[in-house]
């Protein structure tokens, strides 16, 4: 008998994985825009893979709420509601100003000494960046100043959760921060953020975190009123 392993599968799991990041990352970078219906046929002609594989991976991406699957009609990307914008930056408030406030203890006692540095960093690059009107640039720059704030709380769960709010409201923050006024404030705000996190601040670092997160809401909802692109 031959007791060699055979990874079953194996093959098939990791190239459903692959297909479902892409998926994933053409909903986000506005690829598939929200509302369109996802073609199996055509996304499996483009990526060279079996419709079976695909209908895999978007079934997989039900439940981080990109994709609506409906019966006898398929899998549709998600329209957000207003209310669910509502909610999802309520949650976010809640876990980025308890992160920047944790980021800030840690400063404080020596636990981050190079988080202001990089943060100091990337808002650099966020002014330069902002006198060149680049969109895509600033959107790529602010992600990564979320995340450092988010790893520098040292709470790995609560960036797993807030990595996934995110990862919904990719659908409507990016269009905002196409347009300078937003990149600005948004600029604005993060130099607050980070002087009270550099400070050593925890309060002043929550209420700066509360104040960027609250505004990316008001910004949101009174574009929306206009029929403006969605603020970020």
């Amino acid at each position: 008998m031959d007791n060699s392993v055979r990874n079953i599968g194996s093959r098939r799991a990791t190239l459903a994985v692959e297909v479902r990041s892409e998926i994933e990352r053409m909903i986000v970078d506005g690829e598939l825009a929200a509302g369109e219906k996802l073609n199996e046929l055509g996304l499996a002609t483009t990526m060279g893979v079996s419709r079976g594989t695909v209908r895999e991976a978007i079934r997989s991406l039900v439940d981080t709420g990109l994709i609506d699957l409906f019966a006898n009609r398929g899998a549709f990307v998600h329209e957000v509601t207003l209310q669910e914008v509502r909610n999802l930056y309520d949650l976010r408030r809640a876990i980025f100003a308890m992160a920047c406030s944790a980021a800030a203890r840690r400063v404080r006692e020596g636990e981050e000494p190079t988080l202001v540095e990089r943060l100091e960093d990337n808002l650099a690059q966020m002014r330069r960046v902002e006198g060149e009107t680049d969109p895509a640039l600033y959107y790529e720059l602010n992600i990564a100043f979320h995340d450092m704030l988010m790893e520098g709380a040292g709470n790995p769960k609560a960036k797993t959760i807030y990595d996934n709010l995110v990862r919904e409201m990719h659908l409507f923050r990016r269009r905002g921060l196409s347009i300078a006024s937003n990149i600005a404030k948004s600029v604005e705000e993060h130099t607050a953020i980070t002087e009270a996190v550099a400070a050593g601040d925890p309060e002043a670092a929550r209420k700066a975190a509360d104040n960027h997160i609250t505004s990316g809401m008001a910004r949101y909802i009174t574009m929306t009123e206009g029929d403006g692109p969605a603020a970020g």
